[in-house]
């Protein structure tokens, strides 16, 4: 994954990743809870960016889900992420995602503990200063062309790798 923070920081996500995920969770049509009930609980997807190797990162998809759902999870995740890759998300889904995102930054910017963090490093980072007065304009820059981009660039069945984790108690009768 190519980093895209211009600090690399980890603390600082970079503004366009949100919307590559969040619209998967946002849209009916793309959200894994709509293949059935009890497919998934507390879905949720992210992504990391290294400040140590330049251009490696992963996105990530997390879920609680019974053992025996886990090949449909599986299913629909690589299906959000092929419908993101072949259709680009409308307007509607891309500010679904973008306009809460933006609401939490300048929610944030209200509050001194927001000031402090961003400043912290800002003398030995003078860099973060531009990301920390650009933000909000870089996330609502981002475009319905950009996301399927990225989709096509990273969401691909090549990069996919997957980590179940199953307890050895799977299956067995309840405590009484």
């Amino acid at each position: 994954m190519a980093d895209h923070r211009p600090d690399r920081r980890p603390h600082r996500r970079a503004p366009a990743v949100d919307p590559v995920r969040r619209p998967a969770a946002a849209a009916e049509r793309r959200d894994p809870r709509k293949a059935g009930p009890g497919l998934a609980y507390s879905p949720n997807a992210g992504s990391n960016s290294s400040d140590i190797y330049p251009g490696y990162g992963y996105v990530s998809v997390t879920a609680q889900t019974p053992p025996e759902a886990l090949p449909k999870l599986f299913e629909t995740v690589d299906a959000i992420a092929a419908d993101l890759r072949d259709t680009p998300v409308s307007e509607d889904e891309l500010n679904r995602a973008r306009l809460p995102a933006v609401e939490r930054i300048r929610r944030s910017m209200a509050d001194n503990a927001y000031w402090l963090q961003q400043l912290s490093e800002a003398q030995s980072e003078p860099a973060s200063l531009d990301q920390t007065r650009n933000q909000i304009a870089v996330l609502e820059a981002v475009t319905a062309a950009d996301l399927q981009r990225l989709a096509r660039q990273y969401l691909t069945p090549a990069a996919a790798w997957r980590l179940e984790v199953v307890s050895d108690k799977a299956g067995a009768a309840p405590a009484q």
